[in-house]
């Protein structure tokens, strides 16, 4: 796994059928699942930065679960998330102003972040 300092594991996504039965998706869902499989092949990390296909509220809760820290984007998986307050926090405000909300799940804090791009985009992640 080591590459310069950071670490790497692959998986092949083998369709929904081929995937169906591979450890964690059945409790934690496919994308989740495999994102906790990749954290446990390199035990010698401490946590991963990933895109929005990573971020899940479950992704993070089931990382703090076995001691890695995650930084993820959310988008289309927010389920859990505190998106529309968020959203509804940051409507009326400028480019470049940001939220950040507390929460503890598992006995580990996860932080939900909202930052507005601009007039239009507002971005989503998890620390």
């Amino acid at each position: 796994c080591p590459i310069t300092g950071a670490m790497l594991q692959l998986e092949i996504q083998e369709g929904k059928e081929g995937m169906k039965d591979k450890r964690f998706n059945k409790d934690f869902g496919t994308t989740a699942g495999c994102t906790v499989r990749l954290m446990e092949a390199c035990s010698e990390s401490t946590g991963i930065k990933g895109d929005a296909w990573f971020g899940s509220v479950t992704a993070v809760s089931e990382l703090a679960l076995r001691g890695f820290e995650a930084v993820m984007q959310v988008k289309q998986n927010h389920g859990l998330y505190p998106k529309k307050v968020i959203e509804d926090a940051l409507k009326e405000s400028p480019g470049g102003i940001h939220i950040v909300l507390k929460g503890t799940l598992h006995e580990s804090t996860i932080l939900a972040i909202g930052y507005r791009y601009n007039s239009k985009k507002k971005l989503f992640s998890f620390l």
